[in-house]
């Protein structure tokens, strides 16, 4: 599982264009400001972020 912390030294670039990275860098940090103040109820990973939003975000204790 990857861990929430960004890496800048990664390769892979998936949003290759200024305004795509605009879009999703402020998603991310909108969804992980969020998912910190529930707790990290699935764990500090980009894995349980995505099942906390699949449950609607209703769990905030673990």
């Amino acid at each position: 599982m990857k861990d929430l912390n960004y890496d800048k030294d990664a390769t892979t670039r998936r949003a290759n264009t200024a305004s795509m990275r605009k879009i999703v860098s402020g998603f991310c940090r909108t969804a992980l400001d969020d998912y910190r103040k529930a707790g990290y109820p699935f764990g500090k990973t980009m894995d349980g972020m995505l099942v906390w939003f699949e449950y609607g975000q209703f769990t905030t204790d673990n």
